[in-house]
């Protein structure tokens, strides 16, 4: 008999393990907000989310020998307790890439809307992970200029930081990390003020890779941010001072939490060898659900579909909610709105194929190389 323990908040976790486990296991689910090591006697496996900090005072004296996290990041997890108490651990990277791709092309949109970006400007991703890979490819089929830095791969067409900082907009795809050869905590700072004057960044990894100081001293940079430094109560000033200002939901789809839910019940299950045979079972992709004369419309009128990206997620409207919010009511207000999160999908969890068909004039190799990016 597996014991697991697994937050309430993981969608459709049961659903998972009976799906993947050929073993008897029990199931208990806790709150993130409220557990402790003494809710977690005698539990085998614990499966958590980025909400619960993972260290010594949770798990000493459990007996958990199972860490599994159904999030692409790891910085509430004290990986050397873990790995000094020999206590196995996994996370889901790359589950919400997508969602947070999304995500980044709704800013784009509302930004061109807004006449803040055109098309002819550059785009400069910081990070070449399961994010800045894909997002590199789209972007490419949505004919932005387009550049790459990240120290740790050597590819020709990466850039040095310098030289992305010289793009118009930059979108940053790093982990958090404090001790690797190049930390990423406070990665663009005051030193790079003259650069980011007059730009534009999208942050949705840590806030704490952007520095405040820079923030709230440069001129005239448009600031979008779905991450802060002091979650659940980032600073209110710069909450106000921002464009665009998200709760931490980027990667809050329905298909980027459930992916996270496969990858960690397989891995549970590959951790105490009971693994079924997984079936291959080819899902056929549900037709566009909103007005897919939209999308044509805006590529005639703005170069680039987006409704495409904000008909599932309305990000003026999260960050209007979020700025709405008191200093008295930023950390209640910051954990109920992600918390509340409306249900949405990923763009490439639907299918196009009919939407060539709609518009003799709408040049089909826009969506042609869409497809070969791997969405479509």
């Amino acid at each position: 008999m597996i014991n697991i323990a697994a937050d309430l908040q993981i969608p459709e976790i049961k659903a998972r393990l009976d799906d993947l486990l050929d073993a008897e296991y029990s199931l208990k689910f806790f709150d993130s907000s409220t557990v402790s090591a003494f809710d977690l006697q005698n539990i085998d496996a614990l499966l958590v989310r980025s909400t619960l900090s993972v260290n010594r005072e949770l798990c000493k004296g459990t007996g958990i020998s199972f860490i599994a996290s159904a999030t692409a990041g790891v910085n509430h997890l004290d990986i050397d307790f873990l790995e000094s108490e020999r206590i196995a651990w996994s996370y889901a990277p790359g589950c919400n890439a997508y969602s947070v791709i999304h995500y980044v092309l709704a800013v784009i949109g509302e930004l061109i809307k807004d006449k803040l970006f055109q098309e002819k400007q550059s785009i400069g991703i910081l990070g070449y992970g399961n994010i800045g890979k894909r997002l590199y490819k789209i972007l490419r089929a949505l004919n932005f200029d387009v550049y790459v830095c990240d120290p740790f791969i050597s590819k020709p067409e990466l850039v040095d930081l310098d030289s992305l900082l010289e793009c118009d907009l930059v979108t940053v795809h790093v982990p958090l990390t404090f001790h690797d050869f190049y930390p990423t905590i406070n990665l663009l700072n005051e030193s790079h003020i003259k650069k980011l004057t007059n730009k534009i960044i999208i942050n949705t990894s840590r806030g704490e890779v952007v520095s405040e100081a820079l923030l709230m001293n440069v001129k005239d940079l448009i600031y979008i941010s779905d991450v802060w430094i002091n979650e659940p109560s980032p600073s209110r000033e710069l909450i106000q001072k921002s464009y665009i200002a998200t709760p931490h939901i980027a990667g809050y789809s329905i298909e980027g939490k459930l992916n996270g839910t496969e990858i960690i019940a397989e891995s549970c299950a590959k951790q105490f060898q009971c693994l079924k045979t997984k079936r291959n079972e080819s899902e056929k992709l549900p037709d566009w659900p909103h007005e897919i004369n939209k999308i044509i419309q805006d590529v005639h009128d703005m170069s680039f579909p987006m409704a495409l990206f904000n008909s599932e997620l309305d990000l003026k409207s999260i960050s209007a909610s979020l700025k709405a919010l008191s200093i008295k009511e930023i950390e209640r207000g910051f954990r109920s709105l992600r918390e509340n999160h409306p249900p949405r999908h990923d763009f490439n969890s639907f299918s196009f194929k009919n939407i060539v068909h709609l518009d003799k004039k709408l040049d089909t190799e826009f969506f042609y190389g869409l497809g070969r990016a791997g969405y479509f």
